[in-house]
């Protein structure tokens, strides 16, 4: 069955989100027909370079033929460069430029560069070759300097919540919207992970709440965190243990816990600084639910109204991190974790 990063693949520039300084740049030269023979396509993984290369190529070529993708981390010797370039030299009898897509091209060998280097100087008057990495900086500066380089940035979260949306509407699924909005904060601006998570979640259930998306990804629901937080905020240590209990009694890697509620609190004390939800990855849904109080959880009210918020959850932020440090290579993480939360109440 088609996943639906594959599925939802853009064919034209027009579908592409985010990058549009770069379309509109290629488009231009689509346009003008002053077409250059080697490009760089650098970013982030999941922010469109593959994509992009495709749709380039097809609108070179005025959707004649198909380019020629090749993985550079598996075709990175010099023998692999010599029959790339030994190709290229031959026209494509099928549209009017033959066009190389190297994926991964910064696992190209320094001497495969070096082979590399001469062609890309002087490539094949019909021939047009597209680089694209995640890793600019491993690239040589003789290769840098040979190419037009384009610089992708990870797409915001709004716009890649907004496509989740759309696939979902599409799809049938029902109860997204707060999903598709946690989803695409936890992306890191990568649309294809988010996609990917998205289509990992339908395969469970295509009832997207929130509470099946948490199940699916192993994720300590936020209330399990509200709670805990409230408990340490009121120094309760009883409802502090009987959380943290519940939560190794569920099966949950403690290790996996923490640096999730690491993410919670530096989440709180952004939220505190800049009272607003987007730049969190809490689903902004809480916002409304926890603020205003139904239920009451104080933690949230406190990063309102408790002047020393800001101190109090970097403290914790701080000592979550020396515990996830500890954590590492300790054969009993139960003892360490519940040890530490009892020295953070006291």
């Amino acid at each position: 069955m088609e996943s639906l990063a594959i599925k939802y693949r853009p064919h034209t520039f027009k579908d592409v989100v985010s990058q549009k300084s770069v379309i509109t740049i290629l488009d231009g030269q689509v346009a003008t027909g002053e077409i250059s023979n080697c490009y760089l396509l650098a970013g982030p993984t999941g922010t469109g370079k593959t994509t992009i290369a495709r749709i380039f190529a097809d609108k070179i070529n005025g959707g004649n033929g198909t380019p020629i993708e090749i993985d550079g981390a598996s075709n990175n010797g010099v023998a692999n460069i010599r029959d790339i370039i030994s190709e290229a030299k031959e026209r494509s009898l099928e549209a009017k430029y033959k066009v190389y897509i190297i994926d991964e091209c910064h696992q190209i060998t320094l001497a495969g560069w070096n082979a590399f280097l001469k062609c890309l100087e002087e490539p094949p008057l019909y021939t047009i070759f597209i680089l694209c990495t995640t890793d600019p900086q491993k690239i040589p500066a003789t290769i840098l300097n040979r190419v037009m380089r384009f610089n992708l940035t990870k797409i915001p979260t709004e716009q890649i919540k907004d496509r989740l949306i759309y696939i979902s509407a599409l799809e049938g699924f029902t109860n997204y919207a707060e999903s598709c909005d946690y989803i695409a904060k936890l992306s890191n601006g990568g649309m294809r992970d988010a996609i990917a998570t998205l289509d990992k979640c339908s395969k469970y259930s295509t009832d997207l709440c929130i509470a099946n998306v948490l199940q699916v990804l192993g994720n300590v629901s936020y209330d399990t965190f509200f709670d805990l937080t409230n408990a340490v905020l009121d120094k309760d240590e009883a409802s502090v243990l009987l959380t943290l209990e519940g939560i190794y009694n569920s099966g949950i890697d403690l290790r996996v816990f923490v640096e999730q509620y690491l993410d919670f609190v530096i989440d709180l004390a952004k939220y505190c600084l800049f009272n607003n939800m987007s730049v969190t990855k809490i689903p902004t849904y809480l916002e409304a639910v926890k603020v205003n109080n139904v239920p009451s959880p104080r933690c949230v009210k406190s990063v309102v109204y408790f002047p020393e918020a800001v101190s109090f959850y970097n403290n914790l932020s701080v000592t979550l991190l020396d515990l996830k440090n500890k954590l590492r290579y300790d054969t009993a993480p139960r003892t360490t974790v519940l040890a530490t939360f009892i020295g953070v109440i006291r």
